[in-house]
């Protein structure tokens, strides 16, 4: 996998986000990492295709904490019913077109929406149409390559990417990146980086190289970020419902990877 995006088959652009959150139902924050693939000159406008076929039109705005999509967006979440941690895939096209593959917690593949838009503002109705695409658990907090944390390849209806290392993936909450910083590391990764029950110091290391030492506590919970992750988050400037990729690199180092 890139470091820095996703890749389907046919290796054009993708990222993806988890509708988790208030602030992703008032606009949705563009990767900053995934922006390299965009116009230099930003248009004020992108097209959002959905499963139907059908089409929105949304406003970008930039501003200090990144490109947002904005005016179009919350109307894109109503009418394909969004807004309960469903996972959204979205293949850039190009000329600021985006086309959206919908998943539901579940991990079912929305083959289109309840109830659909177009560029005239009509609707059409139906009942919406799902495909399997296997047992994933789309875990509001994290999900991961595989039940153990194996390094077995994660699948989301195409692949996504593949690790041979453990790793787990998280959507960040309020609680990851505002007081109190703290960040649950999922017990089948701690069990396979062989984490004592304890606390201790483990490596943070970004896509650019940057080591960052952060404290990892544990309590009957399992095993949590604390100490130094605030840092880490705030300057990688994350923010509620970004994407991050934790992949177990060498003991006690772990690569992260911002998506």
């Amino acid at each position: 996998m890139e470091k820095d995006n996703l890749r389907t088959e046919d290796a054009r652009p993708h990222f993806y986000k988890i509708i988790y959150g208030e602030d992703i139902k008032q606009h949705m924050r563009i990767p900053p990492d995934f922006m390299k693939y965009l116009p230099q000159e930003m248009p004020n406008t992108a097209t959002l295709t959905g499963p139907s076929g059908s089409h929105w039109r949304v406003s970008v705005k930039n501003d200090a904490n990144g490109t947002y999509l904005q005016k179009g967006w919350k109307e894109f979440m109503k009418e394909n019913k969004l807004g309960g941690n469903e996972f959204l895939t979205f293949r850039y096209d190009g000329n600021m077109l985006f086309y959206v593959k919908i998943f539901d917690p579940s991990g079912d593949k929305r083959q289109e929406p309840s109830v659909f838009g177009n560029r005239d503002g009509k609707q059409d109705r139906g009942g919406p149409k799902k495909r399997s695409v296997g047992s994933l658990d789309l875990h509001v907090l994290q999900f991961q390559g595989s039940e153990e944390g194996s390094g077995q390849s994660s699948r989301i209806g195409d692949k996504l990417f593949t690790s041979g290392t453990p790793h787990f993936m998280a959507s960040m909450t309020k609680s990851n990146v505002e007081n109190p910083f703290l960040l649950r590391i999922p017990q089948s990764f701690s069990a396979a980086a062989q984490f004592p029950p304890s606390k201790r110091k483990v490596v943070l290391r970004d896509s650019a190289g940057k080591a960052w030492d952060v404290i990892c506590l544990h309590d009957k919970g399992g095993h949590y970020l604390s100490g130094g992750w605030r840092f880490f988050a705030r300057c990688h400037n994350l923010k509620l419902g970004d994407v991050c990729k934790f992949e177990l690199v060498n003991i006690d180092e772990i690569q992260v990877h911002v998506l």
